[in-house]
C-alpha cells in the first residue's frame, strides 16, 4: 500500500473517531523538572477561595526559609514575599522546613506594609490564568520557577491545579488538588 495513502487513511479514521489506528496524544506538560531541593510543586490560580501554591522539600535535610523570597514579578519588588518573615537586612529567625514537608503561600493580594509583621503564608499578590511564579534568594540566584498557562483558562473549576507529577521533581499537569499532600497521578477531571 503507498505510505501516502496509509497515512490520508489513517488521519481520515481519526477523524472519524477510530483511535484504534492513532492514539491520543500524550498530555504535555509545563515548565521543567525539579533541580532544586526546594520547590513549587502545586498551583491553584483559580478556584473558590484565595489562589494558593504549594512549596515542598524533596531533599532528606531541613531548608531555611530565610533568604528565600517567592514572587510573581521578578521586576516588582513589591511582589517580593519574605518566606523567613522579614525584609533584609532585618535579622531572620530560622524557619525551617523539614524534610518531605510542604507549605501553603496563600496568593491573596495581602500588602505588605513597611514597620507591620510580614505573614509569610500571604504573598502581596494574586495570580492569573498565564503568569509566573519564581522562589528567589536573596543573593539574586533563582531557586524554583514556573512560566505557565493555566488550563482550561479563566472558567476552570475550583478541582483543577497545576502539579508535578511525579510528586516534587515532574513537570506540572493538570491534576485534582492535594494541598500539603502528595500530588495524584490522575489527570484533572
Amino acid at each position: 500500500m503507498d505510505r501516502r495513502f496509509a497515512f490520508g487513511l489513517g488521519l481520515a479514521l481519526a477523524a472519524c473517531g477510530d483511535n484504534l489506528l492513532v492514539p491520543p496524544p500524550a498530555p504535555r506538560g509545563q515548565g521543567s523538572e525539579a533541580t532544586s531541593d526546594l520547590v513549587i510543586n502545586e498551583i491553584a490560580p483559580r478556584g473558590e477561595g484565595p489562589d494558593w501554591v504549594e512549596l515542598y522539600n524533596r531533599s532528606v535535610t531541613p531548608i531555611d526559609l530565610c533568604g528565600v523570597f517567592f514572587t510573581d514579578a521578578v521586576d516588582r519588588l513589591d511582589h517580593y514575599l519574605p518566606l523567613g518573615g522579614v525584609m533584609p537586612p532585618a535579622a531572620c529567625s530560622p524557619r525551617l522546613l523539614a524534610p518531605g514537608d510542604r507549605v501553603i503561600i496563600h496568593a491573596d493580594d495581602t500588602p505588605i506594609v513597611e514597620g507591620a509583621p510580614i505573614d509569610p503564608l500571604r504573598a502581596p499578590f494574586a495570580l492569573s490564568v498565564a503568569d509566573e511564579v519564581h522562589l528567589v534568594s536573596t543573593d539574586g540566584a533563582v531557586i524554583d520557577g514556573l512560566l505557565y498557562l493555566y488550563p482550561p483558562g479563566p472558567e476552570a473549576p475550583a478541582d483543577v491545579t497545576l502539579a508535578r507529577d511525579p510528586d516534587g521533581s515532574g513537570m506540572f499537569f493538570p491534576r485534582p488538588p492535594s494541598p500539603a499532600a502528595a500530588n495524584p497521578t490522575e489527570l484533572a477531571p
